[in-house]
């Protein structure tokens, strides 16, 4: 029995240093892929910090998180009662646009947008949404046979680029930064404007509800406090969504530092966190660490070396880009700590950095 128990303690010590990280945390966080785009991709950490000052906590694109926390009736109400700028006109159709019952067309000094219920089998129905003077754009929103909620199209009258924003309303922040939108069927969706084009923050749908447990569907209407902080209600219960820049708050997040290196050119830190994963930041030089970060990446991947023995590679994948931290520990040369960095799997910049951490 002894001998039994020795050698499946061997086995059980053998498994690898990320299989362990993804075992021992699939219940906390899972990335979740849209199907609608390629480039999207977030994370939902149900995790709470240890000052538990929040009900949930929603990871979005690489820039943001989102904070949900419950605030009292009376707040809901009176946030309802504040008066907002409608920024989406359905007054106003700019001379670009031309509208029938079954068709639009919209002008461009690029291209020419057009659709017709009678060329598309899958559409179902098209109607003019409004126009966003500060953005110089047009809202055309289609519904399809095969998609349950409207798929709001985006159009900028000076150069042609098209946005769908999916829901049933779009609701803008005071300050144009962020589009809110409800579907019933979906849940919500997020979106960040920048330099007057449209990216997507949070999606929620069916899965993710199943998923966590919170009916994202059933909040309706949403009504702006301030630029980044909206109220919204289920019915039940009344909610405050913050959101929240991830490099104001990384420092809630962390619990141990694994690599704090530096070159001539930026720092970097590589973390552990509370939920367990890890995380990447990097500050472009002459900043320092105290500073807020130039670039947070999450959820990186740690895969045990064979080149140089017992180190860890620490793995971030951020869009085209591919961060690679070596900690090569078993070696005294120059490669002790490199930093590797791919652009569509080609390598572009192989470099070593000095540990800060050994300088203490």
């Amino acid at each position: 029995m002894k001998f039994t128990t020795i050698i499946l303690n061997i086995l059980l010590l053998s498994i690898s240093f990320k299989e362990y990280r993804i075992f021992n945390n699939i219940k906390d966080s899972h990335e979740i892929k849209s199907k609608t785009s390629l480039y999207y991709k977030q994370t939902v950490n149900t995790i709470k910090p240890n000052n538990k000052n929040f009900d949930l906590l929603i990871r979005g694109n690489e820039n943001y998180d989102i904070i949900l926390t419950t605030i009292k009736k009376e707040d809901y109400e009176k946030a309802k009662q504040i008066q907002t700028t409608q920024l989406l006109d359905k007054t106003t159709i700019p001379s670009q646009v031309n509208l029938t019952e079954s068709c639009y067309t919209v002008e461009t000094p690029i291209k020419i947008e057009k659709a017709c219920l009678d060329g598309d089998d899958e559409l179902l129905n098209i109607f003019y949404s409004g126009f966003i003077k500060k953005l110089n754009s047009c809202v055309i929103s289609e519904q399809w046979f095969e998609v349950p909620t409207l798929s709001n199209k985006v159009i900028n009258l000076d150069n042609g680029a098209i946005t769908y924003v999916d829901g049933d309303e779009l609701i803008f922040s005071p300050n144009l930064k962020f589009i809110y939108s409800p579907s019933f069927v979906e849940g919500i969706s997020l979106y960040q404007i920048m330099d007057k084009k449209i990216y997507p923050i949070l999606k929620t749908d069916w899965e993710i509800e199943e998923k966590y447990k919170f009916d994202f569907s059933s909040f309706g209407k949403a009504y702006w406090v301030s630029n980044s902080s909206f109220y919204a209600s289920n019915g039940k219960e009344y909610y405050k969504f913050k959101i929240q820049d991830k490099r104001i708050t990384y420092n809630n997040e962390f619990e141990k530092n694994i690599v704090k290196a530096e070159n001539k050119k930026f720092i970097i830190k590589v973390d552990r966190l509370k939920d367990g994963t890890i995380r990447y930041m990097s500050w472009n030089k002459p900043k320092t660490a105290n500073d807020r970060p130039s670039l947070v990446l999450y959820n990186g991947e740690v895969e045990q070396q064979t080149k140089y023995g017992s180190g860890f590679d620490y793995r971030f994948q951020n869009g085209e880009y591919l961060y690679v931290i070596e900690n090569n520990v078993e070696t005294t040369s120059s490669k002790r700590l490199m930093l590797r960095l791919y652009k569509n799997y080609n390598e572009i910049l192989y470099t070593s950095l000095t540990d800060l951490n050994k300088k203490k």
